[in-house]
């Protein structure tokens, strides 16, 4: 909750005004200061209570008495509000880190946090230093690393890259590399706990797939572990319908999970190619999400079909080397129909929610088809 203190320069008492807050209230707490022969116009911040450090320095400016001000500091208590214990690090930290020029700056700033990344639990130069070289980021030998000056190491990357140093670490804003494509989907999304995030977060940390490399181990960094395999998985979350209860979720791995977030980001710009592998997911089955990865992979091996028997049976002799000419000769002399619904279970075709769907190398094993022809 973030509450601002009201009062008068040189007065030893004053009113907490929560926020958000109606003009009625408002008008209240000013009112407050009659009582004591105080000219309510003179009411200003004097101070602020919030989960945000420092945050009273920089909206101390703000005029309570402008009713386009207070919904501007509504606005800024509701974001805060909204916050993560990671969010409102990385909030505090972007403040010190930039030039603010008042509380229009101060809300604009809520509306970028994605723009910044943290490196939780590192406050000084020495500590950046030293997180910059076991990370592997500035590469020394192993056998002088006992000897470097990790001081200068991390002023001299705090010098080229800017940022602060905040209550839940060093925060600084992102190269135009490492921003991440305002169009791309969270496909994935896994919530990873570690010690670190258990220590420092309210919640478990959210990893949006997919994911550069480097995305990748910032994320290592700010969890504090140096492979994922260090981290619990406690949940995965799928951007697109169905993919939740046809892909296992037992013994992910970071890796495959972000593999395949890229393969269906691919599948998702071309036509037809989601609901194919969504049909193939609900005919193989797969046992964990390796093998989902695995079928993402092989797709072009799977033929979605969405013709019924008779133009399939057309298909079929397409396949034997008729031609257009041909078909349409043989048309009213043969039963494509017929021809098409035996070779469909000849092929393997099945039937899915999502459509019918083939496999080209090895057709799927007849003994276990469900899948009903009439009335196609």
């Amino acid at each position: 909750m973030t509450q601002l203190k009201l009062s008068v320069k040189g007065a030893r008492e004053g009113v907490a005004l929560n926020l958000p807050a109606t003009p009625a209230e408002v008008s209240e707490a000013c009112a407050w200061f009659s009582r004591l022969n105080i000219d309510p116009s003179e009411v200003q911040i004097i101070g602020v209570n919030s989960p945000i450090r420092k945050l009273g320095q920089y909206i101390s400016g703000a005029n309570v008495h402008s009713s386009e001000d207070i919904e501007k500091l509504n606005r800024l208590a509701e974001a805060i509000d909204q916050m993560d214990s990671r969010e409102q690090h990385i909030f505090a930290g972007a403040l010190d880190a930039e030039s603010i020029n008042g509380l229009d700056d101060v809300v604009k700033l809520t509306t970028h946090l994605g723009d910044y990344i943290i490196l939780p639990n590192i406050d000084s130069d020495t500590e950046l230093g030293r997180f910059l070289v076991d990370t592997g980021y500035k590469n020394f030998p192993e056998a002088v690393q006992p000897y470097l000056d990790y001081r200068a190491i991390g002023a001299e990357y705090y010098a080229e890259n800017g940022g602060a140093y905040g209550p839940g670490g060093y925060v600084r804003r992102k190269s135009s590399l490492e921003q991440t494509p305002e169009h791309r989907d969270a496909l994935i999304t896994l919530h990873l706990l570690t010690q670190r995030v258990a220590e420092t977060m309210a919640e478990p940390y959210r990893l949006i797939l997919p994911a550069t490399d480097e995305e990748l181990d910032q994320a290592k960094a700010q969890i504090g572990v140096d492979h994922f395999t260090e981290a619990t998985i406690v949940k995965a979350e799928f951007g697109k319908p169905y993919l939740a209860e046809l892909i296992p979720q037992d013994c992910i791995c970071v890796e495959d999970a972000n593999e395949l977030a890229l393969g269906i980001e691919e599948m998702t710009q071309r036509d037809g190619e989601l609901l194919k592998f969504l049909a193939v997911l609900s005919v193989e089955q797969p046992e964990t999400m390796t093998d989902a990865l695995r079928f993402a992979m092989e797709l072009d091996d799977y033929e979605r079909i969405t013709e019924g028997t008779y133009e399939y049976g057309q298909s079929v002799l397409r396949r034997h080397g008729a031609d257009d000419e041909l078909l349409e000769a043989m048309d009213g002399y043969m039963d494509f129909a017929k021809l098409g619904e035996a070779s469909m279970i000849e092929d393997g075709v099945r039937q899915t929610e999502f459509g019918l769907i083939r496999r080209c190398s090895t057709p799927f094993p007849e003994e276990t088809q469900t899948m009903q022809m009439g009335g196609m």
